[in-house]
């Protein structure tokens, strides 16, 4: 019930207010994920030497800390602004076409890595980035599913969030498993 009250008290707000709290969160996920790759750069034990000879490996890896660690905070202003455009029904009809083709991406990704396991297809060589972006995706999905206000939109997001489930769930099983397991 307070939830309720929370949500129709935020629709309240004037559209600039609304507006900020979107940017303003998304703000601050992004000052947070640039502490936090800052951070691991400053505290990390890697000589200056290894780490310039090494600068597109490095580079790579700290793109990828700042990807997981905007992920989670952002979660919080992409609420929000679908709670904002709950009454646009508009807004989320393109956003189930928009969901369903990012999620045949993931599943084109998947398909494309099983038949070719050697990854000689340039697509294929996509195939990662591709799929470790699914768990946010997914959410971001999962998310906007439980918000939309029209059933069948809601299960449309619900499948796009499936797909992108099963996507990560491959990556995982693919290149992370063996490492713990193998």
């Amino acid at each position: 019930m307070q939830l309720v009250s929370s949500l129709y008290r935020m629709n309240a707000l004037s559209a600039v207010a609304k507006a900020g709290m979107v940017v303003g969160g998304y703000v601050m996920a992004i000052l947070f994920a640039i502490f936090v790759v800052w951070v691991s750069i400053i505290f990390s034990s890697v000589p200056e030497a290894e780490r310039e000879a090494s600068a597109g490996m490095y580079g790579f890896g700290e793109a990828l800390l700042f990807i997981a660690v905007f992920g989670a905070p952002s979660i919080v202003p992409t609420g929000f602004a679908l709670v904002f455009l709950r009454r646009t029904p508009s807004f989320w009809v393109v956003l189930a076409v928009v969901a369903l083709a990012v999620a045949s991406t993931g599943l084109a990704e998947v398909a494309l890595t099983i038949l070719d396991p050697q990854g000689l297809n340039p697509w294929t060589m996509m195939a990662f980035p591709r799929i470790f972006q699914s768990p946010f995706l997914a959410t971001a999905f999962g998310l906007a599913a439980l918000l939309a206000p029209a059933k069948r939109v809601r299960w449309i997001l619900f499948g796009a969030a499936a797909s992108e489930a099963v996507s990560s769930s491959y990556g995982f099983l693919h290149w992370f498993a063996p490492l713990f397991f193998g």
